[in-house]
């Protein structure tokens, strides 16, 4: 038996070690898929997968980095058919074997995931493309960058998860959350600037269309999967979300890896850091205690101005990109609404305006 690793995306040394591997000897025929794409190449891609498919005892003998990437790299086959509007298992009847195999192997879904197209898919020549656009290549660069980032915030939020804000020691990891948050704001600011809405809309989006295995939908490798809901769970959404956004956050969470599903679990079940500085703001709390609760609280402020900026600009780019006259899909790709997005951005920047400069003065 094999031991278990963990699913490190913020480790550069775990990721570059899947990006690397070429586990069914696909790198070949994966830097022609952006032209049998463009052609509608249907049977090319049915063969390339079909002879790609391993057997049961070959996935047994897969380390974990090399499962992760086979499912890398058979899911960019899997997205290509169903683009062209084929479902690979129903022309492959064989191929839910080793998908639901390499998904059971890894604790994940059983077919690609977003983490499966950026942080392990290898940059460069040896990059994964649907349709080799450069903009394509920025935008999983993007995510690329944000999920390392995102991952360290919910470290730091599992330590603030844990501590009283009436005590002192929390500063770092504030900082930590709201300079993690940051940095993903500033990339959504280039992905707005560099990734065309006609682009996304009619060139990309329809890659990420969700398939049956094993007689359940899977949604497809969407940028919307990268953790930010549960920053948001974290911080606000856990006790004061609405319905609906916590039934995507529910879907979503399915989609992630397996510690974030555990943390999920436990944080939506959990009152909001939100909830629990507006609580002890309400407290009767010595000079220190009001010290060390208005810190967070203004911590919190931040990291909430933050989460509402990106909301922003990803409410944005998602309304070019659905808008009626170009969009071929009713839902983004992470199976939410321009309406939902609407909703998140409203109830997140209602949470800022709760910690106002006089309530966290």
């Amino acid at each position: 038996m094999r031991s278990r690793r963990q699913l490190d995306v913020a480790s550069e040394e775990f990721n570059a070690e899947v990006a690397r591997l070429d586990p069914l000897h696909l790198d070949a025929d994966l830097r022609r898929l952006p032209k049998l794409n463009e052609t509608a190449d249907v049977d090319a891609l049915t063969r390339v997968l079909g002879e790609a498919l391993p057997t049961e005892e070959r996935v047994a003998g897969f380390t974990l980095p090399e499962c992760l990437a086979a499912m890398r790299d058979l899911g960019m086959y899997l997205g290509s058919l169903k683009r062209h509007g084929v479902v690979a298992f129903d022309v492959l009847p064989d191929a839910g074997v080793p998908f639901e195999l390499l998904g059971r192997r890894t604790r994940l879904i059983p077919r690609d995931t977003v983490y499966h197209y950026t942080s392990w898919n290898p940059p460069g020549e040896r990059e994964r493309l649907y349709t080799g656009h450069a903009m394509e290549r920025g935008l999983i660069g993007a995510v690329r960058t944000c999920v390392p980032e995102l991952a360290r915030a919910l470290e730091a939020g599992r330590s603030l998860c844990a501590a009283d804000p009436r005590r002192s020691g929390h500063d770092d990891d504030w900082a930590c959350l709201v300079a993690c948050l940051g940095a993903v704001d500033a990339t959504m600011k280039r992905v707005l600037l560099g990734v065309s809405p006609e682009f996304f809309a009619r060139e990309l989006r329809p890659y990420f269309e969700d398939v049956r295995v094993a007689g359940r939908l899977y949604m497809g490798p969407a940028a919307a999967h990268i953790p930010l809901f549960l920053v948001d769970v974290l911080l606000w959404a856990s006790d004061r979300g609405g319905a609906e956004y916590l039934a995507f956050c529910d879907e979503v969470a399915a989609h992630t890896l397996p510690d974030w599903r555990d943390r999920y679990a436990e944080w939506r079940a959990s009152p909001s850091l939100a909830s629990r500085y507006a609580e002890a703001l309400e407290d009767s709390l010595s000079p220190d205690e009001t010290r060390h609760v208005q810190a967070g609280a203004r911590a919190l402020r931040e990291a909430l101005r933050t989460l509402a900026s990106f909301r922003g600009k990803h409410l944005v780019m998602a309304r070019r990109a659905y808008q009626e006259e170009l969009r071929l899909y009713e839902l983004g790709s992470g199976g939410g609404s321009t309406e939902l997005l609407d909703e998140i951005l409203a109830l997140t920047r209602q949470n800022h305006a709760a910690f106002g400069p006089t309530a966290a003065r």
